[in-house]
């Protein structure tokens, strides 16, 4: 009778923990639903949350060889590259030129490495998120420190970093699982540009080539329900680099 006992408390027992674990899984956070102020509030809840960088990315030694010819080629061509772009349609891939330093097949394999990148975590941070008001901010140490320097104003729809307002640029919406965070996923961006009308005939110059560019990227991943929150900044003055970071972070 003892043994039955025994037998019965922890089939029972284990009844429990199952319906603890469904409860778990189930908990799935509500769908955006295109009110941004709404959807903000449920992809990034006040509190302190520990955080996956997603700033490494997967490559072989081969992807990096080839990559490494790539790069060098564009150097030693590069004029005839900033007006190669220009002939490309935009949302179109960039057709096979030899002056790419590669051969056809050398780079119609590249560019399958590079369909097929994917980020991953280079190690885990910490960062808390109050609410004041209408205003959102952020508090971290270590690699994100730059997201203390940041603030989404909820009522004006608007971002700003330190001194930059970013403006609402598009709602993001990414119907297919070929990208680096190997999910759908949907979400909105903001950005500050200066100048706002960048294009290849700017870059022709690079010594005295001026601008600034700061993005903020807020979305949820279809294949777990988790945020994606990624912060870029990019400054060039006369051709040298005073700012470039890019912050990709899940939780």
């Amino acid at each position: 009778m003892k043994m039955m006992r025994q037998i019965l408390f922890l089939f029972a027992l284990t009844i429990f923990l199952a319906s603890c674990i469904n409860s778990q899984t189930k908990n799935i956070k509500p769908q955006l639903t295109g009110d941004i102020k709404s959807d903000l509030s449920s992809l990034i809840p006040k509190g302190s949350h520990t955080v996956e960088i997603m700033d490494g990315v997967s490559e072989n030694p081969r992807q990096k060889a080839l990559t490494l010819k790539f790069r060098e080629a564009i150097n030693r061509n590069y004029e005839w590259f900033v007006e190669y772009m220009k002939t490309v349609p935009e949302g179109k891939p960039m057709p096979y030129h030899s002056n790419l330093g590669l051969t056809k097949q050398e780079y119609e394999e590249l560019m399958g490495y590079m369909n097929n990148v994917e980020v991953l975590s280079t190690g885990k941070e910490v960062i808390t998120i109050e609410y004041k008001g209408d205003i959102i901010v952020f508090n971290s140490q270590g690699k994100l420190s730059a997201f203390d320097s940041l603030k989404i104003d909820t009522k004006t729809n608007s971002v700003f970093f330190g001194q930059y307002k970013m403006m609402f640029s598009d709602s993001v919406n990414v119907k297919d699982d070929k990208n680096g965070l190997r999910s759908q996923w949907k979400g909105y961006t903001w950005k500050f540009e200066m100048p706002g009308d960048l294009g290849p005939d700017d870059l022709k110059d690079l010594r005295n080539l001026k601008m600034k560019q700061y993005e903020l990227t807020v979305g949820r991943l279809e294949k777990n329900d988790k945020t994606y929150l990624s912060l870029k900044g990019r400054e060039i003055e006369n051709g040298a680099k005073l700012v470039d970071f890019e912050l990709p972070v899940i939780f």
